[in-house]
């Protein structure tokens, strides 16, 4: 069972669909820089870190030394020390097809845009959003009246695809 990390936001719906899902890891941390996260209300969760210091989130990471991190919903960018750290350890879900639309407020441009629209899950290292391909989702976005219709079915693919890549990546890691 590999070991596995999850950096999470304020709605938390990712994460708590990883601990939901999990199969070939166990989810042994989570880590918010949220105190109002709606996950942090789940009952059962792992440990919890709530910080937004860089140094104690690297402290920790080394001390549990997980085999995966995860970051779903995290609306910081991971520093490259974290990054050197866990080096081909690190994977990132993105709300847009990539190489488009890299950064914050993905979901809605690609939406606005009408291209690029999906999810990108990727491994994460030094430079924003061009980490590694390992899965991309297109959604046709000419299918929706409105954004908040297209981010329900965003939301169903990030919750169908993240579990999967990850069950697969622990248990070839």
């Amino acid at each position: 069972m590999k070991k596995v990390a999850v950096f999470f936001g304020k709605g938390g719906s990712n994460f708590i669909n990883l601990l939901k899902h999990q199969k070939n890891y166990e989810v042994i941390l989570g880590i918010t820089n949220r105190k109002d996260s709606k996950a942090l209300n789940f009952p059962e969760l792992p440990e919890i870190m709530i910080s937004s210091s860089n140094e104690e989130i690297l402290d920790k990471l080394i001390k549990t030394n997980p085999d995966l991190i995860i970051l779903a919903g995290y609306m910081k960018i991971i520093p490259s020390v974290i990054i050197n750290a866990f080096e081909n350890k690190i994977i990132n879900l993105h709300p847009s097809i990539l190489p488009e639309f890299k950064g914050l407020n993905a979901d809605k441009r690609s939406f606005e845009a009408k291209k690029g629209c999906g999810i990108t899950i990727h491994y994460a290292n030094k430079d924003l959003d061009s980490g590694k391909i390992i899965l991309q989702y297109h959604i046709n976005p000419h299918f929706f009246k409105n954004f908040e219709e297209y981010h329900k079915t965003l939301k169903k693919a990030e919750h169908q695809f993240l579990p999967l890549v990850v069950n697969n990546l622990c248990g070839i890691i």
